[in-house]
């Protein structure tokens, strides 16, 4: 049952990096065996890695802190709502880059309370990198205090930003999207929004963008990304209840030119 006192937040981020570090070694062992892929529905894929990777992770919060989940793969268990205190899980972000091998996937816990980030960790097991954060406390890479870069001009900043599988990828769309992705100084799409946000709340990219996202694919980066200093916007998405955008930057100024673009 959920308690309805405030939590110990050092707690309750041990117990994210527990269920994601757990997540983590699974699918690294996993990825030693043959890929069982359950579905590719147009631009997306669905492993069995996928749903074995958030019963790992389900069974460590059930456990150990127990509160309303909502997880990208079996929806939602407990009494979810907008404003809840709530676990937000999405056990691999990235699946395609890791069904190729390709190191840029992690696992990702964040905790939310009235619509807002609280924590998060965010396991990149192919790296061991982790990436941790309490918003108002700070944010960690493997235990070391992290930071943003402060950037604030557009000709100087990266931009990490992706296309979601639903999104439409008809000419226009992509005419608009270069228009507006141009005048940055460098664009990455990574292919995992998880790491993209927590690379933000580092220093190894100045800005994040996404339109349609699911709030599981950036619960957890989204906390570190506020905890290491970002100045952070997140709106409901088009796409369905649970779709965000998501605007995180290394400074309020970049923000600012980021909301006007939009």
């Amino acid at each position: 049952m959920e308690t309805h006192q405030p939590p110990d937040l050092s707690l309750a981020l041990d117990v994210a990096v527990s269920a994601v570090t757990e997540a983590g070694r699974l699918l690294l062992d996993l990825r030693q065996r043959p890929i069982e892929v359950l579905c590719e529905p147009g631009h997306d894929i669905k492993l069995k890695a996928d749903q074995l990777a958030e019963e790992r992770i389900l069974s460590i919060l059930q456990e150990r802190w127990p509160l309303p989940v909502l997880t990208e793969e079996s929806g939602e268990h407990g009494d979810v709502e907008e404003s809840s205190r709530m676990w937000v899980v999405d056990p691999l972000d990235g699946t395609f880059n890791y069904s190729r091998g390709m190191p840029m996937c992690c696992s990702s816990v964040g905790l939310w309370e009235n619509g807002e980030p609280v924590l998060g960790a965010v396991y990149n097991f192919f790296n061991n990198e982790l990436f941790t954060g309490i918003v108002g406390r700070g944010a960690w890479l493997n235990g070391q205090p992290i930071a943003v870069s402060g950037v604030t001009e557009v000709a100087k900043a990266s931009l990490a930003t992706g296309f979601p599988h639903h999104q439409d990828f008809g000419d226009a769309p992509l005419r608009e999207f270069i228009r507006q992705v141009q005048r940055f100084k460098k664009i990455r799409m990574l292919g995992s929004a998880a790491l993209m946000g927590a690379y933000v709340a580092c220093g190894w990219l100045d800005a994040y963008v996404e339109e349609d996202v699911w709030l599981w694919d950036i619960a957890g980066a989204v906390a570190i990304a506020r905890a290491g200093g970002a100045s952070v916007a997140v709106r409901p998405g088009k796409a369905g209840r649970w779709a965000r955008e998501v605007v995180c930057a290394a400074s309020p100024e970049l923000l600012k030119i980021l909301e006007e673009g939009r």
